[in-house]
């Protein structure tokens, strides 16, 4: 994958609300492609796993699963 794609995903993650109020993109100048990638996919997997726990497992009215209730 090109730099520039990698860096238009990173750009895109870095606008979600998980992810808002922090700098994922300060490091990425020294990082090579590869670990470049698998940084933005460590925050795409966050996302996405946020996603799924506030879709329609939540709305399901499952408990969270360390929930003391």
């Amino acid at each position: 994958m090109k730099r520039v794609e990698l860096h238009a995903r990173l750009k895109a993650a870095q606008k979600h609300e998980l992810v808002r109020g922090k700098d994922i993109t300060t490091l990425t100048a020294f990082m090579d492609n590869k670990a470049l990638e698998e940084h933005i996919e460590h925050y795409e997997q966050l996302i996405e796993n946020h996603g799924k726990k506030n879709g329609k497992e939540a709305q399901s009215g499952s408990l969270p699963e360390n929930s003391d209730n």
